[in-house]
């Protein structure tokens, strides 16, 4: 099952056809602070539009009748909707693999060997899974140790320890790897290397263009109700993705105009310097996923050996 940049109209002209009125829906939505933010830049002021910087707290929305789009790790909550027969659906992935795996004061290329000191997060969550299928793929007989979250890596990497050992690998996600290679007061300041970009690296082990990383969840009941509006809701998504991607210094203008930099990381997760940074010069460190791209949800299962879900659990089926 792919799912496209934009849910097909098709879909809308044949519910709209029956001749009844739509119903007005205002489109409550919550994400996680962190990379998927970055597809809202200029929502900042929008009171319909809520980050949380605890991912199961947002999990656990699917499972309330407040908010009618939900933006999560897109195999989980696939999962959570499949195990508790939620009324959601995957509309669009909006990442598609920010992963790094980067060195601590290493020579420049240097791969981990079986002496290293590997520090990931997540343990038998997608993240791991994608870099143990990678680690098999480059050869490399190590272990990592693990932290529960990225924003714990994250302490990992700017302090170079864990449990008091020295650490010579970090496996994280963008954005935290720029805020810590730009955090002068870091340990590791001036030491940290990316070794290899995940994204990169999966595509070239499998052509897979990208990881089904966070997705756009939408409510069935309500996008019934009223397609379009929920179809105009993600072509606007697409184009500031398109934006983030092509032009991420009108997103920083947009960040801006909404707040001073605490403000910008309290809102989003980061502020719009680290973005401008990690976007730059086509870079695309957070891993958006274009309108024009496709993901294939099921093939990126199968390549790992996991459950796959039924077209009813995609919105464009």
């Amino acid at each position: 099952m792919k799912i496209k940049s934009i849910i097909l109209p098709l879909v809308a002209l044949t519910l709209s056809s029956c001749g009844n009125t739509p119903e007005d829906i205002t489109i409550r939505a919550i994400s996680p602070a962190g990379a998927p933010a970055l597809a809202f830049y200029n929502q900042g002021d929008n009171d319909n539009f809520v980050t949380n910087s605890t991912p199961s707290n947002v999990l656990a929305e699917f499972q309330t009748n407040y908010y009618n789009a939900i933006i999560f790790d897109s195999i989980n909550a696939l999962k959570s909707i499949k195990n508790n027969d939620l009324d959601f659906k995957l509309a669009k992935i909006i990442t598609g693999g920010n992963f790094y795996l980067v060195s601590i004061d290493k020579d420049e290329g240097q791969m981990p060997t079986s002496e290293d000191v590997v520090v990931s997060f997540g343990e038998n969550l997608i993240p791991d899974l994608v870099y143990r299928e990678l680690s098999e793929y480059w050869v490399i007989d190590n272990t990592p140790y693990y932290v529960p979250s990225v924003s714990e890596a994250l302490g990992v990497l700017k302090t170079g320890k864990y449990s008091g050992q020295d650490v010579d690998f970090v496996f994280i996600a963008q954005p935290a790897l720029n805020i810590a290679m730009n955090d002068q007061t870091a340990t590791t300041y001036g030491k940290v290397k990316i070794v290899k970009n995940i994204r990169a690296e999966w595509e070239e082990m499998t052509g897979q263009t990208a990881i089904p990383q966070a997705g756009l969840f939408v409510r069935t009941s309500q996008y019934d109700l009223n397609p379009d509006a929920f179809i105009d809701y993600v072509d606007e998504m697409v184009e500031r993705i398109d934006v983030a991607i092509d032009n991420p210094a009108l997103a920083k203008e947009a960040m801006d105009a909404y707040g001073d930099i605490q403000a910008q990381a309290a809102r989003f997760g980061f502020n719009s310097n680290i973005m401008l940074t990690t976007q730059s010069d086509g870079a695309n460190g957070f891993g958006l996923v274009r309108g024009t791209e496709s993901v294939d949800v099921n093939e990126f299962l199968e390549t790992l050996d996991l459950e796959q879900f039924d077209d009813s659990y995609f919105l464009d089926s």
